[in-house]
C-alpha cells in the first residue's frame, strides 16, 4: 500500500467530521448541558432505558416525532445521569404508560414527522402525568427567523458519560419557519443528537412550543436540523386539539 493511500485511510478513520456523517451538532463543539425538566420525558421500550423524547402538553396528552413509533410503549420523567455512559431508569412513580388507541402520527420526512399521544396514569400514584409535571403549551401563532428557541431531550452524549442518553438542553436560532416546497418545514441551529428525536421546538420569550425536532442537518461549519413547524400543519394541529379537547 503506498504511502499516500495510507494517509488517506488514516486521515478518514480520524477526522470526527468525516467520521461521524450523522451528527447533528452545529458548530465544531457540543454545547448541550445537563438539565432537569419535568415536563419532557424520555421514551423507551420495557427492554431499554432509551429510544427518543416526549413533551406534555396537557395533563395526559404528549408531543413527538412520528419516526419514533417503535418506543411509543411507555415515558421515563425526572430520570437520573447516566452512569458510564448508561442510562438510569426513573423511579416508578415517573413512568407512565402509553395509550396505544390515543396515537395519531405521520413519518415521511422533515416537515412531516410527528405523532401525538395520550398518557394512562401511573400504576402506582394513579394520576396522570401533567397533573405531577406540569405541561408546556403549545402555540399557532407565527414565529419569525432568528428567534431564540430550545430544545431540550435525550440524545446520545460521546463527550460526557453522564449526560449519554440523560437528558440535556441547548439554545440556538430557527433558520427557517416553512418553506416554498415544505410548508412545514421548520430549520434551527440547536445541537440534538439521536434520542433528541420528538424533543419539542419551544420559542425561548414565549416558553410554548412552536415544532417538533426530527432529523439532523448541521455539520461542523454549517447546515441546520430540522423539524416540523406545527403552525403551518392542519393534520397535526388537528391531532393536538383533538387530544386536549
Amino acid at each position: 500500500m503506498s504511502k499516500i493511500v495510507s494517509f488517506l485511510l488514516i486521515l478518514l478513520t480520524s477526522t470526527p467530521l468525516l467520521a461521524s456523517p450523522s451528527k447533528s451538532i452545529c458548530g465544531i463543539d457540543d454545547n448541550r448541558v445537563l438539565s432537569f425538566e419535568p415536563r419532557i420525558g424520555r421514551l423507551s421500550t420495557l427492554e431499554s432505558n432509551r429510544g427518543c423524547t416526549a413533551t406534555l402538553i396537557s395533563d395526559s396528552c404528549a408531543i413527538t416525532a412520528g419516526h419514533c413509533e417503535r418506543v411509543l410503549i411507555r415515558a421515563e420523567f425526572n430520570t437520573p445521569i447516566s452512569q458510564d455512559t448508561t442510562p438510569q431508569p426513573s423511579s416508578p412513580e415517573d413512568v407512565y404508560m402509553i395509550d396505544q388507541d390515543s396515537i395519531s402520527l405521520q413519518a415521511e420526512g422533515p416537515g412531516k414527522d410527528w405523532a401525538v399521544f395520550k398518557f394512562k396514569p401511573n400504576e402506582i400514584t394513579g394520576r396522570l402525568p401533567g397533573e405531577v409535571q406540569g405541561y408546556y403549551d403549545v402555540s399557532f401563532k407565527r414565529v419569525s427567523r432568528g428567534s431564540k428557541i430550545r430544545i431540550t431531550g435525550y440524545g446520545r452524549d460521546t463527550e460526557d458519560d453522564t449526560g449519554n442518553f440523560a437528558q440535556q438542553t441547548h439554545t440556538g436560532e430557527l433558520t427557517a419557519a416553512g418553506s416554498l416546497f415544505n410548508w412545514a418545514l421548520i430549520k434551527h441551529t440547536v445541537d440534538t443528537m439521536g434520542g433528541n428525536s420528538g424533543s419539542s421546538i419551544i420559542l425561548e420569550k414565549s416558553q410554548k412550543i412552536i415544532g417538533i425536532h426530527s432529523h439532523a442537518g448541521c455539520e461542523a461549519h454549517g447546515g441546520s436540523n430540522k423539524g416540523t413547524y406545527i403552525k403551518n400543519h392542519s393534520e397535526l394541529k388537528a391531532a393536538i386539539k383533538a387530544c386536549l379537547e
